[in-house]
């Protein structure tokens, strides 16, 4: 039985190194240089018999030397020593096998490699039989990305492909999870993994997207505004252009609400003059998904009525937010309703039904979309929601109002 002081791990994602048990094996320096470049190689096609002349295209693309296949056969018995100096096994090991003029990494040695852990791991994600055990895999893949794959020489001819495929693979794995981090209310989470990819990958506008949504969904409008000028800015100058209008149409509306407070009269109105698609409805993947995550739902949401739902909250001198005239104190009390506003959500989202919906629609209401057989019971759960917000935030006087209409007849 091997054990783990006899196992290889190489690690690509991110910084390069090799390891036999817990003693580092790999160096920079330039006489091992393309013993490692050799390794790297058959390490990516490890499951390929690898020609000579692939061997030596790779290493001099160029100006090969006057006996190539000299060289390369020196570069190989540098590398196997480097393999074997370290392993008190190495008489009984062939990390190498050459047969009919290819080499090959040995299929029977036992080796643990974060880009193949990377993709198992995604691979299991996608047949997950829960969204739990889906989002466990897909944070599991994520993590074990620490960087692109061999980024010290991401821009060799024959690595740039490779690099480019697990960049793409790990971008999607990031956007799947950070959907389910939305979805599920997890911002600080959210934040958290956009920040590492971006820190990866620094150009991914739908990666800066999520940021910038998280970011609004826990009240950080301001960091949030303030990080989608700081990307605008950064796209036009290492580019020359701008981010698409898409996503700068998509930013923008996430902290584009109403000034004035409306009454649920007018905003059931307003609702209601929307003319009804003709057509089949149009969309990016994002919003698609967005919207084949929610009627996933239907089933559980239709069983009941639908009621439409305004939620108003002020101060406890009636303030809604907005300046008051003359009074210096109008951004405090600006201030006092972003926060109460920001809780208040908070409260919401942990309270009510899975089913139901929040949208922020001025500055101090809150549009719902609740599910329940009677008017009195969706009642009943919006008054839990303020006796439990009375509660947690008792120090801070305010009031809270709501309007209830059923949405269909």
């Amino acid at each position: 039985m091997i054990s783990l002081a006899d196992v290889l791990t190489i690690q690509t994602l991110g910084k390069f190194s090799v390891a036999i048990g817990n003693k580092v094996i790999s160096d920079n320096s330039s006489r091992t240089n393309k013993a490692w470049r050799v390794f790297k190689y058959l390490i990516t096609y490890r499951h390929k018999m690898v020609p000579v002349e692939t061997l030596i295209d790779m290493l001099w693309p160029e100006d090969a030397p006057e006996n190539p296949q000299k060289s390369l056969y020196t570069i190989m018995s540098r590398l196997r020593k480097l393999l074997g100096a370290h392993d008190g096994t190495a008489a009984e090991k062939q990390y190498i096998i050459f047969n009919h003029d290819c080499y090959q990494w040995n299929p029977e040695i036992q080796i643990r490699h974060d880009a193949a852990e990377f993709e198992e791991a995604l691979k299991l994600s996608r047949s997950a039989e829960t969204d739990d055990e889906k989002m466990r895999l897909l944070k599991q893949a994520t993590d074990i990305y620490n960087g692109n794959y061999l980024a010290e020489i991401a821009y060799d001819m024959w690595a740039m492909p490779v690099t480019n495929h697990f960049s793409r693979l790990y971008i999607h794995a990031v956007e799947e999870l950070s959907d389910q981090y939305l979805h599920r209310g997890m911002h600080d989470e959210n934040m958290d993994l956009c920040n590492k990819a971006i820190s990866i990958d620094p150009f991914e506008e739908s990666i800066h997207e999520r940021l910038i949504h998280a970011m609004c969904a826990v009240g950080n409008l301001t960091e949030a505004q303030q990080h989608y000028k700081r990307f605008l800015k950064m796209i036009e100058a290492e580019i020359g252009t701008l981010p698409s209008d898409e996503f700068q149409t998509a930013c923008k509306n996430l902290w584009a609400v109403p000034d004035e407070s409306l009454s649920l009269d007018t905003i059931k109105t307003r609702l209601d003059a929307e003319p009804a698609r003709a057509r089949a409805y149009f969309c990016s993947s994002d919003t698609f998904n967005q919207i084949y995550q929610f009627d996933r739902r239907a089933d559980e949401r239709m069983k009941f009525p639908i009621f439409l739902a305004l939620m108003t909250i002020e101060d406890d001198e009636g303030g809604k937010g907005g300046d008051k005239a003359g009074n210096k104190g109008g951004d405090k009390v600006a201030d006092s309703v972003k926060q109460l506003m920001y809780s208040l959500r908070q409260c919401l989202m942990t309270n009510l039904r899975r089913g139901d919906v929040i949208s922020q629609y001025s500055k101090n209401q809150f549009l719902l979309m609740l599910t329940a057989w009677q008017p009195h019971e969706a009642e009943a759960a919006l008054n839990r929601v303020i006796r439990l917000f009375d509660v947690k935030f008792a120090k801070t006087p305010c009031k809270i109002q709501f309007n209830l209409k059923p949405i269909g007849s």
